[in-house]
């Protein structure tokens, strides 16, 4: 009897300490997430579309014949018509609030129109085929487009609801194309003259806001506004046709743009950091 309470006994411990070995091993916790894919530090692509309005300032004329001459030029009205522009990009961005890119964009031909009037010196007093003001006046017509090449620098102000606005600028050159540049006479007597094309490189700047969309952790969309400033130009010289005499006028003046921009940014996965591996999982034995 007294041998068979002590192996009942012995059986009884050897199983608690089986069982409280087991309770000391805890359930392993669930797994961990991980991180979301990281907001910066990536190469990326971009493209854009848009209009720009033109501005057109410090309109003059020189005249390289200095024996011709040209009594009290004045421009009485000129004007630029609007431009489309499409662009391409590649650039970096560095942390999630600085970003560079270089970027390359052409702009369609705007059409420019100008009238300028001069005094009538040659004419007696009231016989002047210009009038009786004897204020002559000569019409122009020419065509501008450009090849636009810029670096930037862009500071993203944070996100809300998936929307970035940033401010940024950049520096360049633009290359312009005047084209067609021809002048007609408005007088009776007629005239006509014309300008050989000319490309011309100015320094370039601009400076710009916008607001970007995250489509994806890899896709933004962006609109923009932009103020683009293409420097001074000048045409080549206006040869006449017709007149017997010919002052060889060359027009020059300041162009810039008030542009709108539509644009995305593509964030090339395979050049991505990874985002460092989760740790593993924690079991704790009591």
């Amino acid at each position: 009897m007294g041998r068979s309470l002590a192996l009942l006994l012995a059986a009884a411990i050897v199983a608690g300490a089986g069982g409280a070995k087991a309770a000391d091993l805890l359930p392993p916790p669930p797994p961990i997430e991980p991180p979301p894919p990281v907001e910066f530090g990536g190469w990326y692509l971009r493209g854009d579309v848009g209009v720009g309005a033109y501005e057109l300032s410090s309109l003059r004329s020189t005249f390289a014949d200095p024996t011709v001459v040209v009594p009290a030029p004045l421009f009485n009205g000129y004007s630029i018509g609007d431009a489309a522009f499409a662009g391409a990009g590649v650039g970096y961005q560095f942390n999630n609030w600085f970003r560079f890119d270089v970027t390359g964009e052409y702009r369609t031909a705007a059409q420019y129109s100008a009238i300028q009037s001069y005094t009538d010196i040659w004419s007696a007093p009231g016989f002047s085929p210009c009038g009786i003001a004897a204020r002559c006046h000569d019409l122009y017509h020419g065509q501008h487009s450009a090849a636009v090449f810029l670096a930037n620098a862009y500071f993203d102000l944070g996100t809300w609801y998936g929307i970035t606005p940033f401010v940024g600028g950049g520096v360049g050159f633009a290359t312009n194309f005047l084209n067609n540049w021809y002048d007609i006479s408005a007088q009776p007597a007629g005239g006509f003259g014309y300008a050989s094309d000319k490309t011309q490189t100015n320094f370039a700047w601009q400076v710009g806001a916008g607001l970007a969309y995250n489509v994806t952790p890899n896709l933004k969309l962006e609109v923009a506004y932009r103020y683009l400033d293409m420097g001074k130009m000048s045409t080549n010289q206006i040869v006449c046709q017709g007149t017997p005499v010919c002052a060889r006028e060359v027009q020059s003046f300041y162009l810039a743009s008030n542009d709108i921009r539509l644009g995305f940014r593509y964030i090339i996965p395979t050049l991505v950091p990874p985002p460092p591996p989760p740790p593993g999982p924690l079991v704790r034995k009591y």
